[in-house]
């Protein structure tokens, strides 16, 4: 029986009892970011009242254009549509203090935590990897940091995130997608040679 008093956290990838290490010059690094806040959120940026509420518990206000990404300290909000947003940080709290600075407003938060985990995927051929299965334009040229995308990857619905030149991508998958979307990864590496890390 398990012991009630003790639970063990699992994460979306447990199941695959996932061994840390690989080579040092690895042209891809796999890591799971497991058990971070992650919230859809919907508001009017005509509202000047949504903004700065928003502003006054993340940090920054949620971004106007098309695929692109605000950021402060360790929370991210990423554009995914028409007044929609998703926010993703380690804050567990993130919900409650952002749910009580819209009460009263024509806005909404929804946690869905449990319904994603975060892969990220960098390395100096993290691009090769992504380009083998997403059929979005990753060049540098047209896709940097800053930019968000609501694709596929190895027909799995994902919203992914670049974060830094090298490039680093967080990718938002659904958790009963995690290990296929895992594996696929880790098989489109191959060629490149892939290092798991852990976060713990």
């Amino acid at each position: 029986m398990a012991e009630l008093d003790n639970p063990k956290a699992r994460t979306a990838l447990d199941p695959l009892e996932i061994i840390v290490g690989g080579p040092s010059d690895a042209g891809v690094v796999l890591t799971e970011i497991p058990f971070r806040t992650k919230l859809v959120l919907r508001g009017h940026l005509s509202e000047k009242a949504f903004v700065t509420a928003v502003k006054s518990v993340l940090g920054a206000a949620p971004p106007p254009e098309p695929n692109t990404v605000a950021s402060a300290k360790d929370v991210r909000i990423l554009w995914t549509g028409p007044d929609e947003w998703m926010v993703y940080g380690d804050d567990a709290a993130l919900a409650g203090k952002l749910s009580k600075a819209l009460e009263g407003q024509h806005a909404a938060v929804t946690e869905v935590t449990e319904h994603h985990t975060t892969i990220r995927l960098s390395g100096r051929h993290a691009r090769d990897v992504m380009a083998k299965g997403c059929a979005i334009d990753l060049h540098p040229r047209a896709f940097g940091p800053g930019k968000c995308a609501q694709s596929h990857i190895g027909r799995i619905t994902v919203l992914f995130d670049q974060l830094d030149e090298v490039p680093t991508y967080d990718i938002l998958v659904r958790s009963s997608f995690a290990e296929y979307l895992w594996s696929y990864l880790e098989d489109a590496g191959l060629e490149f040679g892939v290092r798991i890390e852990s976060l713990g």
